[in-house]
């Protein structure tokens, strides 16, 4: 904007003594009218010589017109040092602080910081700002560049500091434009450094700011809006960034419809869907992001394209645009610029070693390592990823000499310069741990590997908690879930000479068994709905703090020191703000302060004649060729007693029968109330005969033991079912009863009141309810242009002729426990039915002793790409695909309807996870596949299950399939009979099922519903 500034700025009126001077400037000044640039150059000495004769303002104004001329024929190293002779005339003839040569100062720094001298460039914007008022458009200017160049050293603490003070300065005329310049380079500066909290405050603000100044239709506003979906992007609220992202091509095109804007935007969309896996949808967006203009920004989206190519597997295509990102690159930079061959080595990771060339792969690696050797020095972190994927590429040859040469020099750097902390040291430790394993050298590999998870605890200790929902799933799924499978298959190998490692496996299955499920959302929600200042600010400050310390992970010592932060203090004032928080927050004492238990303190609240069980599911995992997991899936049940020295196990090594043949036998069995003669012996057997002796067993299911009630297994050797034979307790991890255990002694008063859900009116709001649904319900699931969130989901769900149904059952269920707690407690429960059993119901209860929830509840499965496969990054958060359905349902389903407060009848697991049930004892879904969701094999069920616990609530009953109405009502009844008459839960619910397979033999009836927890 200020590059020629000069040529407006300087009307100065000369006067002139001598008539060959006078002859020289008219000379000179014509050439400059012409631009005959090159006639100026060619007089340089001569106007040169003339300055350093005579300081006034005809040379001063020779000097510009040579600079200007070096410029406008792109040789500005040359236009600089004739700059600075300018600068230092005007500064002889107005003072030190003189406004002109303060401009010619300003151009001088602009043009260093083209020419990438970052140094010179700051050194002369400081000069500048000597002869500007604060007032001045170039004092804002030069101060905003100044912040920019602090951040191209990494010293994003000076450029925030220099951007938050001149925030404080009145600005100019133009304080709208400002404004938004000052803090979009603050919230950009929260942003890099991993302050998302702080860049998505800044950016909300500055959305507002620009809609009330510039209004929704203006440029200012586009900005805005991709800004904070960038920030979204980031912090992997994909939902929303998207949403942003498209409003904000939807309003380009109304305006000029700018190539420019389009090409951003489609760009960022092309990362996000390709983040979610959605490749299509990525390799569209990619192709808009660029035009014909050989630019680097055009070569950066080709590569993006040719990434996600090679993901759809399109080799031949995904070839030919890296080898198009890379020529444009190699035109405009050179081969020995940075993004060259760090392009050239995703090119090789990307096409040659996903299409079987290796050794092209290793040529092309071999080439990157040599460019970047040359422009990165050797022994930078930054270069260790050369060396590492070389070594990779190496071990996938199972050339497993070189790859150990270059996977140890690169863990060797790593950990020679970086925190002990730093991802990249876990991933080179885990590699050569693999590598060790395949050699044979097992305790080598052993020692590597708890390398390796010592490095995630501490990065989880450091800042997972205060990471969204999604970036938890995120982490869980990239780097937690495969490397831990890796180490069970090796724990099973290897546990005959090495016992103990299946204590190992116990605890990493303990410590990374339902991580994800912190109660973050909700207990934010709290703290930021409390009206408790204090709290509130200390929160921030405490979310604040996290983010960066998880941003100086990723970074260098040297990285940190340049930032002018303290990793050791920041973590002391994390710690310090944490235990304030947790004494003035019960709700982020429970969803924040979570210590890692081990199993032995497992083992210490077993009582005798009991047993814990941890059922770990993983793929079988080979670490010859770079380490692959195979078609096989294994599942280890560890068991565990007070005299336990080391968990025993008990291995199932046909897990790709289990989850698909004998699961579909199952429920096959189930479905048409066949006698199933062979399940027992499938999925149960072999541990049943290690838990003969106890009385109770808690047991924790993974995978596809999720799907199943054991209480409904038939041994066919007694004829008997397992709920006849054994007292099982299910639970989500075993190490809650830890908390369970130590909380008996000093168990709470429990509040006794209920609130007894049931007969939704699932029509409620709709415009004529006379309408002949059936007919409406057929256009609905004939419609070809479904909406993609949950009223299309649901609109798909739906398929049939008829839309929700009624359920009479369910009033008679509710109105039937109504009587047995008038019975037996001598007080009326809160019912809902019809009209009332909506929402915002739901959402208002608190801390009931009892919810109890009768309708349909809903499982959207979906052919959403697999995870196990490593390939997808991100999957849509599980726990919107699951829920209950209330009243007004069909409104929404039918018309996009939404009753008041924008309730939808459809309570989403989501949803379902911020109720308030802290102090709620149980959770009755009386409904069909309430027990079903996503499972996350490590991870338990995304699900109603997932979310009512992390709402607080001690136990839920659920089902597993379609219930029958009828023998729903008596069971659930007889439940309440026996639990309200002094009987335990776990004991109550046990003996209903007794009591009503005495009625209805075949487990369909009776074995859809189980209790998890305590």
């Amino acid at each position: 904007m200020f590059k020629h500034i000069l040529a407006i700025a300087i009307t100065c009126c000369l006067s002139f003594q001598v008539y060959g001077q006078t002859n020289f400037y008219e000379q000179v000044e014509n050439a400059y009218n012409n631009e005959d640039f090159e006639k100026i150059i060619s007089l340089a000495n001569q106007v040169i010589a003339n300055a350093e004769s005579t300081k006034d303002t005809t040379s001063a104004n020779l000097l510009y017109y040579l600079s200007d001329s070096y410029l406008a024929m792109d040789r500005l190293e040359e236009a600089m040092p004739v700059m600075e002779k300018e600068a230092e005339i005007w500064e002889s003839l107005e003072g030190a602080n003189s406004q002109t040569a303060s401009e010619v100062y300003f151009s001088i720094a602009y043009n260093y910081s083209d020419l990438n001298q970052i140094e010179k460039a700051i050194q002369y914007f400081d000069k500048s700002l000597n002869g500007f008022s604060q007032q001045s458009a170039y004092y804002f200017e030069a101060n905003i560049e100044l912040a920019r160049l602090y951040q191209k050293q990494n010293s994003y603490g000076k450029a925030l500091q220099s951007l938050e003070k001149l925030a404080k300065v009145d600005s100019p005329e133009n304080q709208s434009y400002y404004y938004l310049a000052i803090h979009k380079e603050i919230g950009n500066l929260y942003l890099i450094s991993g302050r998302y909290s702080k860049a998505l405050e800044v950016f909300n603000r500055n959305l507002a700011y620009t809609e009330e100044n510039f209004g929704q239709q203006s440029l200012q506003y586009i900005d805005a809006l991709v800004f904070l979906a960038d920030t979204k992007m980031l912090i992997a609220d994909y939902g929303n960034a998207e949403k942003l992202y498209l409003r904000a091509l939807a309003i380009n095109e109304l305006l000029n419809n700018s190539s420019e804007i389009n090409e951003i935007i489609n760009n960022n969309l092309g990362l996000l869907y390709s983040a979610i896996g959605q490749y299509e949808r990525a390799n569209d967006c990619f192709a808009k992001s660029y035009g014909n203009d050989q630019t680097i920004s055009t070569a950066i989206s080709i590569a993006n394209q040719a990434k996600v190519q090679s993901k759809l597997g399109e080799a031949s295509s995904a070839k030919a645009s890296y080898h198009k990102s890379l020529a444009i690159i190699d035109s405009i930079l050179g081969q020995k610029d940075k993004l060259y061959f760090t392009i050239l080595k995703e090119n090789a990771l990307h096409t040659d070693l996903v299409s079987g060339e290796i050794d092209r792969a290793i040529k092309d690696l071999e080439k990157s390592k040599s460019l970047a050797k040359e422009s990165i020095y050797k022994n930078k972190p930054e270069y260790s990823k050369y060396e590492f994927q070389l070594g990779r590429a190496y071990y996938r040859k199972n050339a497993i000499k070189a790859a150990e040469k270059h996977i140890t020099t690169a863990h060797k750097l790593r950990n020679k310069h970086l925190n002990q902390t730093h991802p990249l040291v876990a991933e080179t430790s885990k590699e050569l741990a693999e590598i060790n394993w395949y050699k044979g050298n097992i305790d080598k590999s052993e020692q590597l590997f708890k390398e390796a998870f010592n490095n995630y605890f501490e990065q989880i200790d450091a800042y997972f908690p205060a990471l969204s929902e999604q970036e938890k799933a995120n982490f869980y799924t990239n780097t937690l879930k495969a490397s831990f499978e890796e180490f069970n298959t090796f724990g099973v190998l290897h546990h005959q000479a090495k016992p103990h490692l299946l204590g190992d496996m116990y605890d990493y299955q303990l410590a990374t068994k339902g991580l994800i499920m912190y109660a973050t959302a909700k207990a934010r929600q709290k703290i930021l709905n409390s009206e408790d200042t204090a709290l509130i600010q200390s929160y921030n400050d405490w979310i604040g703090t996290k983010e960066l310390i998880a941003r100086l992970y990723s970074m260098t010592p040297d990285e940190i020191e340049e930032q002018n932060y303290s990793l050791d203090s920041l973590t002391q004032k994390s710690n310090t703000l944490e235990k304030a928080l947790s004494a003035a927050s019960e709700e982020f004492l429970e969803a924040y302060s979570q210590k890692r238990i081990r199993w032995k303190e497992v083992q210490k609240t077993l009582k005798e004649n009991e047993a814990a069980v941890e059922i770990i599911r993983f793929r079988q995992f080979k670490p010859d060729s770079s380490g692959f997991f195979t078609d096989e899936v294994n599942y280890a049940a560890l068991v565990i007693d007070q005299s336990s020295i080391q968990p025993e196990l008990v291995l199932f090594e046909n897990g790709q029968a289990l989850e698909n043949k004998y699961i579909k036998n199952y429920k096959n069995a189930i479905r048409y109330k066949v006698k199933d003669r062979y399940s027992y012996n499938f999925f149960w057997k072999p541990i049943a005969q290690k838990l003969k002796k106890y009385n109770t067993i808690f047991l924790s299911p993974d995978g596809i033991y999720n799907q199943i009630s054991i209480n409904s297994l038939v041994n066919p050797e007694t004829n008997k079912y397992v709920l006849e034979e054994q007292n099982i307790q299910l639970v989500t991890n075993t190490k809650d009863l830890v908390a369970y255990r130590n909380s008996e002694d000093n168990e709470p008063v429990q509040n006794n009141t209920a609130s007894l859900f049931g007969f939704p009116n699932y029509n409620k709001g709709l415009e004529n309810e006379e309408e002949d649904l059936a007919t409406m319900a057929s256009q609905v699931a004939d419609n070809v242009s479904l909406d993609r969130g949950l009223r299309g989901s649901l609109q798909r769900y739906i398929r049939g002729n008829s839309l929700v149904v009624m359920l009479p059952g369910t009033k008679k269920e509710v109105e039937k426990i109504e009587e047995l707690y008038q019975r037996h407690q001598g007080q009326k429960p809160a019912i809902h039915t019809t009209d009332q059993a909506d929402e915002n119901a739901i959402k208002t209860v608190q801390n009931p002793q009892t919810l109890h929830i009768a309708t349909h509840g809903f499982f959207l499965e979906d052919s959403e790409p697999d995870a196990e496969t490593g390939e997808d990054k991100y999957a849509e958060n599980p726990l919107l695909k699951s829920g209950l359905i209330l009243a007004g349902a069909n409104s929404f389903i039918t018309q996009g309807f939404e009753g008041s407060g924008g309730q939808d009848g459809i309570l989403t697991a989501y949803e379902a996870m911020n109720l308030d049930l802290s102090g709620t004892e149980l959770v009755v879904l009386s409904a069909c596949e309430t027990g079903l969701g996503d499972i996350k094999n490590g991870e338990g069920v995304y699900g109603l299950r997932r979310a009512f616990q992390v709402a607080g609530a001690d136990a839920i009953i659920m089902s597993l399939w379609s219930v029958d109405d009828q023998a729903t009502q008596e069971l659930m009844t007889t439940f309440y009979e026996n639990w309200l008459s002094a009987n335990s839960k776990q004991e109550a619910f046990r003996k209903a099922q007794l009591k009503i397979k005495e009625q209805y033999k075949d487990p369909f009836y009776w074995g859809a519903f189980v209790m998890v927890g305590e």
